[in-house]
């Protein structure tokens, strides 16, 4: 299971995907006692579109992990006119795996279809319409008081109620400082994130077909908050098929304690192989329309600022005092002349920092 963690940890860079309308990752579970598996995941949607694939490999006889699978031939095919959408070779050359596909803007009337070539084999997934998704109403965030955490909410319907299913990711992005301010160090920071659960949800039970979902919850002392916050949340309407088969991944997940956990063969979703079709596949490819809203949460809203102790200036005395053996520690810098400071303190790049947004507001 952590190998799979870490495997998959390493993949946050998701920018282009989130800015263009693409989907996030989604972690393929694993599949208990089988080995050379193909995992394909993904949502064929307007703009450009993100295939992962995957293949188990049986390390143990009773451990299963996964390895990217590169160098594979992927497009989405169109009924209609047969036109063939290829991916980009090496899109993502730190992320192995993950094939870019620019489907433009999607035909309504036209039926689209995955195809995967890997060495001799054929993968796919049926021809179907494009589920046309409706405008996300509203994302707002709810704290019960002091001390509980910021649960961000997302809020949408379909106007004609023919959107039942809907699936849900966000990419997080906040600027922070550091502690204390030094002219010789970098004081502002900027950091993002991507979803990592399966975000899905239906307004079948609820009134005028309206849902209202918990998609993020934040500690509100978290450094999130301490500048500027923004989630820009993703939505995409599914099938019914795909809303059962991420239903399940995620109960079976739950149940085990972990998104990685196995899952029953019988939940392989809507690919298959079609040079053997006895070959057993793993994933879901649904193709529908992407829209998306943004966010933004201010520190005076929700942030609870807590006192970092060790964030104070220490004199010669003082250090020599703790490190009588020296040499001080490099953990801590000259402040001025005389006083000593945890690096950190006056520099936010020792907790890790991305270029500033473009479109960053302020």
């Amino acid at each position: 299971m952590n190998r799979l963690n870490r495997i998959y940890s390493g993949i946050k860079w998701l920018s282009c995907l989130i800015i263009c309308g693409c989907i996030t990752e989604f972690n393929a579970p694993q599949i208990d006692g089988m080995a050379d598996i193909l995992v394909a995941e993904g949502i064929i949607t307007n703009g450009e579109s993100v295939i992962t694939l995957s293949r188990s490999v049986n390390l143990l006889d009773d451990e299963v992990n996964f390895t990217f699978v590169n160098n594979a031939i992927v497009y989405v095919e169109c009924e209609e006119d047969e036109s063939r959408m290829y991916a980009e070779e090496y899109v993502f050359p730190r992320f192995n795996g993950r094939y870019l596909i620019h489907t433009g803007t999607l035909n309504p009337d036209y039926r689209y279809r995955l195809r995967i070539e890997i060495d001799e084999s054929v993968y796919g997934s049926d021809y179907t319409h494009p589920i046309q998704t409706p405008e996300i109403d509203s994302i707002f965030w709810t704290k019960r008081g002091r001390g509980q955490p910021v649960n961000i909410h997302v809020a949408t319907h379909s106007p004609d109620n023919r959107v039942l299913y809907y699936r849900w990711s966000y990419r997080e992005d906040w600027e922070f400082q550091s502690y204390m301010y030094h002219d010789d160090y970098t004081n502002r920071c900027w950091q993002m994130a991507v979803s990592r659960e399966i975000l899905i949800g239906s307004p079948e039970r609820t009134v005028f077909g309206r849902i209202t979902d918990i998609i993020n919850t934040v500690s509100p002392s978290s450094a999130k908050f301490s500048s500027l916050y923004r989630i820009t949340v993703t939505q995409n309407a599914i099938s019914k098929r795909a809303y059962d088969y991420f239903a399940n991944v995620k109960k079976n997940a739950q149940q085990i304690g972990s998104i990685f956990a196995p899952i029953p063969s019988e939940l392989r979703g809507n690919i298959r192989c079609l040079t053997e079709p006895d070959r057993p596949v793993i994933g879901f490819i649904d193709i529908s329309t992407t829209t998306q809203k943004i966010q933004y949460i201010r520190p005076q809203e929700v942030y609870e600022f807590q006192t970092r102790w060790e964030c104070r200036l220490y004199s010669i005395d003082e250090m020599r005092e703790m490190y009588e053996e020296g040499p001080f520690p490099e953990h801590y810098v000259i402040y001025e002349a005389g006083l000593y400071v945890i690096l950190s303190c006056v520099d936010c790049s020792v907790y890790g920092t991305r270029p500033k947004p473009d479109d960053w507001p302020n």
